[in-house]
């Protein structure tokens, strides 16, 4: 007995769906490359295995309530993380859509149609014509035997992966460079101050000066030399208060605001104007494989996926095509009832076969595109493992010589005051000259200036391992 006609194409249907999931996609699977990492840094401040810390509980450390408050603003308004997290959403509009294609498309429509009389009912003094009214679903599908659509999907999960990481990267670098903006903020204050403070001790000197050349226990020329180094460091002030607004100005922009509104807000801070306390905990080294976790290589990794399904679907489009297509409705001229009654059924189905002839080399050509792409992004991603641990060196070394600057220009600081607090003592005893004087005052302004600057470097250098580290760590287990 011969099966009907409908059952044999159902059958076959079923056939070619099942294909459609046995047949693996073509192009290459991506696996992730092999990349050249170091058994341990070459410079780590210490053998130290890192201690577990959250992103919270690393800020927190800097025992700075502003600096933290401008962080979240950061996460919140920044205009930077706002375009990307757009780009986040493109993506995720785009897998959608791309996901959407691998099902049946279907459409459902309405017409009437109405016909003049022809020729002939014309002769025969015909004046009313036809009207025909359809109602008609149709769908179509294109069966994915070579894995087009779904390369399609993996690539577009991938590139999704990869805006995800870039997003990340975007908000480490935010907060990375809040950071290091405060810190000079604050430095270029704590500088100010030291300015100001050495400016009313240098005014004393000055005055002391004045009084032993007018009562004769001193000359003019003593007097005249401790009025240019008033005038000399009072005339650093200026273009300390100008870096002080210029960092101010730099926040605004990264909180997401006009310059011009942070001023009174920041000027009318209770915080005191210090730098923020050193964290105490921070990874003094760490495992090499950490670096596979920051977000700049994973993007780069997820990139490179993109473009190797992308291989895949340009190679699929070398293969043949099958879609199947139907549409079910109902066509008549009658009444309502006629159009919906079951002999004005309209029913269809088909199998739609398309092989590229003439424009293979086209195709293969794009192939080619998409492989060179691929290698390419391959090469970023090994480029940028490798920058990655440039970046960590650097932030290692950084930290270990920040700490021990500070340590020694703190040593300096308290021996050039102690320096000229003897010099002004010889000098009131008229042991010394004013020449004596002017040299240690000089050398206490500079090494307070330096001690300073060496507290903040290591604060940005702390930062610097914050950033080359990808951000807060966790415990080495997880």
């Amino acid at each position: 007995m011969v099966p009907p006609l409908r059952i044999v194409l159902a059958g076959s249907v079923v056939g070619l769906l099942g294909a459609c999931q046995v047949f693996k996609p073509v192009g290459p699977d991506f696996q992730a490359p092999a990349v050249q990492l170091p058994a341990a840094w070459s410079a780590p401040a210490a053998a130290q295995a890192p201690a577990p810390l959250d992103e919270a509980a690393f800020w927190a450390q800097f025992q700075d309530p502003l600096l933290q408050s401008l962080l979240a603003e950061a996460d919140a308004n920044n205009l930077d993380l706002a375009s990307t997290a757009a780009q986040v959403a493109a993506a995720e509009g785009v897998l959608r859509a791309t996901q959407g294609g691998t099902l049946p498309s279907v459409a459902l429509g309405a017409d009437s149609t109405y016909t003049q009389p022809d020729l002939a009912g014309k002769i025969r003094r015909e004046t009313a014509g036809s009207t025909t009214h359809q109602v008609l679903a149709q769908s179509s599908w294109e069966l994915d035997f070579w894995g087009k659509q779904r390369r399609a999907v993996e690539a577009d999960a991938a590139s999704l992966q990869s805006a995800q990481q870039r997003m990340a990267s975007a908000r480490l670098s935010v907060q990375a460079s809040v950071a290091s903006v405060y810190v000079q903020w604050r430095l270029a204050q704590t500088r100010v101050t030291v300015a100001q403070s050495n400016l009313a001790q240098q005014e004393e000197n000055a005055r002391i000066a004045r009084v032993r050349f007018q009562v004769g226990s001193s000359s003019e020329l003593d007097w005249r030399q401790a009025q240019t180094q008033l005038a000399q460091t009072a005339a650093q002030v200026p273009n300390l208060q100008s870096a002080v607004a210029k960092n101010r100005h730099a926040l605004a922009v990264l909180i997401g605001q006009s310059p011009g509104t942070l001023v009174a807000r920041l000027q009318a801070s209770s915080q005191p104007r210090a730098l923020p306390a050193e964290p105490l905990r921070w990874p003094q080294t760490a495992p090499a494989d950490w670096l596979r976790r920051r977000p700049d290589v994973s993007q780069a990794l997820w990139a490179a996926a993109t473009q190797s399904a992308r291989i895949g679907q340009a190679e699929a489009a070398l293969y043949p095509s099958f879609t199947l297509s139907g549409a079910l409705g109902v066509s008549g001229s009658g009444s309502a009832e006629d159009l919906f009654s079951w002999d004005s059924r309209l029913v269809n189905a088909g199998l739609n076969f398309s092989l590229p002839v003439f424009d293979r080399g086209r195709l293969k050509a794009q192939v080619q595109v998409q492989d060179a792409a691929f290698r390419q992004a391959l090469a970023a991603y090994q480029n940028q493992v490798l920058k990655a641990q440039q970046e960590v060196e650097d932030a290692f070394t950084l930290l270990r010589n920040s700490r021990e600057q500070a340590r020694l220009t703190q040593d300096a600081q308290t021996a050039a005051h102690r320096a000229a607090e003897l010099a002004m003592s010889r000098y009131r005893a008229g042991q010394v000259d004013f020449l004596t004087v002017s040299s240690a005052e000089q050398n206490r302004l500079q090494t307070a200036d330096a001690a300073a600057q060496a507290r903040a470097a290591v604060l940005q250098a702390v930062i610097s391992v914050y950033r080359a580290m990808g951000g807060a760590w966790p415990d080495a287990q997880d």
